[in-house]
Order: C-alpha cells, then structure tokens, then sequence
C-alpha cells in the first residue's frame, strides 16, 4: 500500500489550500465549476457547484492524458491544466466561463512521472514537478490561450512529489518524498525564474506542501511517520523555520488550510478519514485532529473559494465526498456523495461572481402515431409551453434524447429501425434533420453519454444495443458496434450514468436490469456481470444525478425497484421494491436527487417520493393527477418544473416542483401535441 501510495503522492496545490491553483479573488466569490482528475481511466470528471449546499453536479467528462495526477486552474478560471503522470504531460484546457466546460488545447512535454501543476498568483507561470527527473518545470501562460511554453528546469530533491506556491507569488517550496526535505526557492516574479534557497528538513516521506493564506505559515504532510511539518516562513526570504509536527491518523497524503486561515484539513489515505485541526494564529501550531469518514482512501481534500464547503478524493470509492464547514469550529459535517471518474486524486475549483443557475430552455415530444417531434419553448418563470413547428420523424418516433450542449437532437424510430438526427437552433429550438441511421429491430429507447460523444440505442425487437460516435461538428452518427444483451431479452429503456462509466438496460421480457461499463475512450459496451433481477416487466431505468443508485419502474408489477451502484464495476445491487401506481412507465430524479416521480399510465397519475440520501431508499409523497396514459416523465434542469407526455390524451401536463417536499402542483392547463407522445425531453441552459 505505501509502496502505491507513493508512486501517487498527492498534491494540494494551492497557496491558499483551496485546491485551486493559487490565488482565489479578495472579494467575496461563489464556487462554480469543479473539476476532478481521475488517475485510472484518464478523465477529468466536470461539475457545476451549488453555492448553498456545496452539492457537485455531474456536467460531463473530458478525455485527458495517461494516469492524470494533478489539476489546477488559473486565478482567472480561464484555463485549467493536469498532470499526466503516465504520458509525462500536461493537458491543457480551455474553460468555458458560463457552462464551465473543457476544451482541449495543444499537450506539452513535461521531465518523467509529472506528480504535480500549479500556477502562480499572477496567472502567468506554471511549475510542474518531475517525480523521477527530480527537477521542477516552469512554464510561461499565454494569457490569450492558455498555452505554456517552456523555460529551463531547476533541480529539486529527490522525488518531488508537489510544489506550491505562496500567496505573494514570491516563494515556491516543495515537497521531495525522496530525501525527507523541502526545497525553497524565490520566484523572479517578472520572469517565473526560480532561485533556489536552503532546503529544510521534513518528516518522513514528505509527498504534500500548502501555505496558509496569510503566507506566514507552511504545512507538510509526511505520509511516511503520519505527522504534519509546521514552519514559520520568513517574509522576506522565504526560509522555513520548524515548529511544532501535528499527528495524524495512518497516511497523510495532502493537507490543505481553509481561505480564513482558520482551520487545516488533513486526507489520511489508509485511515479513510481526514483530519480537522485550528491553526494557532499566532505560531501557526496545530491542534485537534479529530476526523470523519472520507470513504475509501482518500487521496486529497480541498476547500472551496467561499470557505463554506470541503471535498474529499476517494481513490478507491470513486467518489467526492462533500463536507459543510462549521464557520466556528472548522468541524466537517456529511453533505452528500457524488461519483467521480476511476481513481479520482485531486479536485480545483473555478470561482466566480454569481452563483451557477440552471434554466429551462425547450422540450421536444416524440408523437409514436403521427411520425413527429413536437417542439416547444419554455417559459423560465412559469415553465409554461409555447409550441414552434413540429418536424417529422422516421416511422413509429418512440424514443428522444438531446446532447448535453443541447446542440443536437436524437429520436430511436421503432417501425422504420432507425435514428432521426437534428441539428437544434440555439434560438428557437426549432430541429434541422440531418442524415439518419440504421438502428436494430424496434429501437425504442437513445441516450447521449455525458461527454457529448456517443449515442447508445436500445433495441427491443433484437435484444441487442447500437453504439454510435457522434460528429461534435455537424451531429452526424457513426455506428461503432452493436452489443448483444445476451439472456436479458428486450431492452426497452435505456441509461448512463452521471460520470459516463456505466450504461444500463431495462429488459421488459427477462425482469432484469442489465450493466454495462463503457470504454471512455472509444464508447463501446463490455457487460459488467450478471444482470440484477428487477420487477415484473421493468420498461424504465434512470440512475440518480450522484451515480449511486438507480431505478426501475416495473409495469407488470406496480412496483418500483432500487438499487445501488456498485462504483467500481457498475454492477447493481437490489435493494427493495417499492409500490407505484397503476402500471408505471416513465420513472425521473431531480436534479438535486432529492425526489424522485413515476407516471403510472394505468392509473393516470403520477407518484412522487423523497430519496434516501445515503441509501437511496424511496418514501412516498403525494400523487398527482395526469392526462391520459402518461407514458414519459421530465423534470427540468432547474428542478423547477416537471412534464408528463400523455399519450392517449395528446398533450403535456405540467407541474411546479415544490423544493421543500418534492410535491407536484398542477400547471393551469395542458398543452396539445401530435398524436400518441411517447416519449419528452427536456433541455436548458447554464447561467
């Protein structure tokens, strides 16, 4: 275990301990955008922040480089970069400042092993440690695009496991898990240059380095003799002077200090724990040390700009636990849990002024009897429906999805066995067709992954699912592969998960849920195990905005089945089933994963229930009248508003979503589609 641990020594880059890359505004600023680098499958996992909870929502994943250790993003929030540990490179991404969204720019070459990335005060240089060279890289940040450009490395000890920088921007210390030491260095703040200066003495096995935000102080997590090294720095120098270790519990892989400088945080990679201490204002000492649960091994842990809110990297729980910080204290209380990528190591946030809002944008209704798409904008305020121009579909139109940048449109076409591609104006929402493609027999369920790259089709006649790429240019598919689901006969619905790692499968004839994992790299389907026994004639699988647990509605038992998601494999786990009403067909989760509905088309209802938030066990609330049949259920990307497709009523019902209990209020009236809506889906914008 320490062997492993030390190949992936943590790295807390920020001056301030935030985990961002140093230097967070003075003025007051709301969290935005999170971003966690997971070390085994090469991704970095995209969240948008809710300011007053802390919650992490899943807002996709970008590909970046082999074992990415480390993620930082400038002062500004324009650009982020990682550490790839196994490809010696740097991954550079420019930030979409309002949807918070990756894209890549041009890698460059780093020493061997990069443990760490971090970026100046300024925003104008980058360092990076080179674990197995033992120097440290500096580059130069263009300040239009975000490129680096190289300058000359400087020797380190040996094995820099990470580098920090101080909130002036004129020191640099790291951290040499090699030869027990920290190296000091001056920053020339006009050029990046670094000087080095006399390196000091740390405990055993030192693999993290933070500076409080006051930049008086320094903390070294010795992962080796679980203690914390306390140094006095010199504000003139830059030398470290030692004081008082802290103890920690098994492990010490990062330590970070909360922007108040208040308080310390410590991940204990094999105690699972982190640890909570004050900071003496005045020697900078460290007392406390008591801990919560961090599930398991955590890697990092990191506080967010406001200093409301801590996050945790579970290495092996592919995981984020979140943490509210008792503003007196420092005492970190359970906040909820969100999934990550395989093997998350480190988290950095972007900041900004406004807190993040999601609103609704348009809905689209695929009308199975009249070979249409119905198309609609909403009203922000009242989720009110205003109909634009319907387009046609392929023959029997039974399942629709959007793209997660609400570029293109998908409709799986059941009679004519194929996909139906449109191109969406970001205006109107009116729907341009493109090319369609060949799908299986019955395609009745199309999901998008949530990277925006693949489409994945459910078809029902021949109990097999089509895998398509997606052209992020035009949205034109290109089939991959088709995927036999083998035993589990008659997929009828279909999921991803959050994370984009797992895909399920409702299998109304065989009463199971099948698994899948999904190749990130190129989207195909490997089975994950034997399939979970579901109710009778389960038509509509959903998994919660957490990736933890998921759900079917079983129409030939009146029953909802819930399940955990086992995060290494995606395997589900039964839990229970609980009652519904009259034959449900579509099942939804809420955007904060508080709620959960299904549409019973047998009894024209639907049924809302509150989630369990560390089991995902289902309580029934009230039920809400719907039009007739309700055969597809939607809530909106606020929370706000939730739809019922009624497909022998030809129209949508609308609700308001209370945000305290979850219960449905009927809008003032219905809206009319086409013949027989199956199927609805709705889209929004980031604000």
């Amino acid at each position: 275990m320490k062997t492993a641990l030390l190949i992936l020594a943590l790295l807390v880059s920020a001056s301030c301990g935030s985990g961002e890359s140093s230097g967070t505004s003075a003025t007051p600023t709301y969290p935005r955008f999170a971003y966690a680098a997971n070390y085994n499958d090469g991704t970095v996992s995209i969240y948008s922040v809710n300011a007053s909870t802390g919650q992490l929502r899943h807002s996709g994943y970008v590909a970046a480089q082999t074992h990415p250790r480390a993620v930082t993003v400038t002062p500004s929030g324009k650009f982020a970069y990682v550490a790839n540990y196994g490809s010696n490179s740097i991954s550079v991404y420019t930030v979409n400042q309002t949807t918070g969204g990756l894209t890549a720019g041009t890698a460059v070459t780093t020493g061997t092993a990069p443990l760490s990335v971090t970026v100046d005060p300024s925003g104008k240089f980058a360092y990076v440690t080179n674990s197995v060279d033992n120097t440290i890289s500096a580059y130069t940040i263009n300040q239009t695009s975000g490129a680096l450009s190289a300058r000359a490395d400087v020797a380190t000890g040996a094995t820099p496991s990470s580098v920090t920088i101080a909130p002036s921007g004129d020191f640099a210390y790291v951290a040499n898990s090699g030869n027990n030491t920290i190296s000091v260095y001056t920053i020339n703040q006009a050029t990046g240059a670094l000087t080095a200066g006399a390196p000091v003495a740390a405990g055993t096995t030192p693999v993290s380095v933070t500076v409080a935000p006051s930049g008086k102080f320094a903390y070294v997590a010795n992962s080796g003799n679980n203690t914390i090294s306390v140094y006095t720095i010199n504000q003139t120098t830059g030398g470290l002077t030692a004081g008082t270790a802290a103890l920690t519990e098994v492990t010490p892989t990062a330590v970070t200090v909360d922007p108040t400088g208040k308080f310390a945080y410590v991940a204990n990679y094999d105690s699972n724990t982190i640890s909570v201490y004050t900071i003496d204002q005045t020697t900078g000492g460290l007392t406390g040390g008591t801990s919560v649960a961090a599930g398991t091994n955590p890697a990092s842990v990191m506080v967010d700009p406001s200093g409301k809110f801590a996050y945790a990297t579970s290495f092996n729980s592919y995981a984020i636990p979140v943490y509210a910080i008792d503003q007196t204290t420092g005492a970190l209380n359970a906040a909820g849990t969100v999934s990550t990528g395989s093997g998350p190591v480190q988290v950095a946030m972007v900041s900004g002024t406004a807190a993040v809002t999601y609103v609704p944008k348009f809905a689209y209704a695929a009308n199975y009897a009249s070979d249409s798409i119905s198309v609609y904008g909403i009203n922000e305020s009242s989720g009110a429906l205003t109909a634009g121009a319907a387009v046609a579909a392929g023959t029997g139109p039974y399942g629709i999805a959007v793209d997660p940048a609400g570029k293109y449109a998908y409709v799986a076409n059941r009679s004519s066995n194929n996909v139906s591609v449109y191109a969406i104006d970001q205006t109107t929402g009116a729907l341009t067709a493109g090319t369609a493609v060949a799908a299986g027999t019955e395609p009745r369920s199309i999901v998008v992954d949530p990277s925006g790259r693949f489409v994945y089709v459910a078809n029902y006649g021949a109990s097999t699912i089509s895998v398509y790429t997606i052209n992020l240019t035009s949205g034109a598919l290109t089939a991959l592969a088709t995927v036999s689901a083998g035993t589990d006969t008659n997929p009828v619905s279909i999921a991803v998960d959050p994370s984009g790692r797992f895909l399920y499968t409702a299998n109304y004839t065989s009463f199971t849920i099948s698994a899948y994992a999904i190749d990130r790299t190129t989207g195909g389907l490997t089975a994950s195990g034997t399939a979970a026994a579901a109710g009778t004639n389960p038509v509509s699988v959903v998994v919660d905005p957490t990736g933890r647990f998921a759900y079917a509605a079983n129409s030939g038992s009146n029953t909802i089945s819930v399940f955990t998601i086992t995060q290494t494999t995606g395997a589900l786990v039964k839990v229970t089933d609980v009652a519904a009403g009259t034959s449900p067909s579509s099942v939804a989760v809420d955007p904060t994963g508080k709620y959960f509905y299904a549409a019973n088309y047998g009894s024209d209802t639907i049924s809302s229930y509150t989630i369990g938030q560390s089991t995902g066990a289902l309580t029934a609330g009230t039920t809400a009248a719907s039009g007739k049949e309700p055969r597809s259920l939607a809530i909106d990307p606020s929370g706000t508003f939730a739809y019922a497709a009624n497909y022998y009523g030809n129209s949508i019902s609308r609700y308001t979503v209370n945000q305290t209990t979850g219960a449905l209020a009927a809008g003032t009236a219905t809206v009319a589609t086409a013949s027989s809506p199956i199927s609805l889906v709705v889209s929004g914008t980031v604000q």
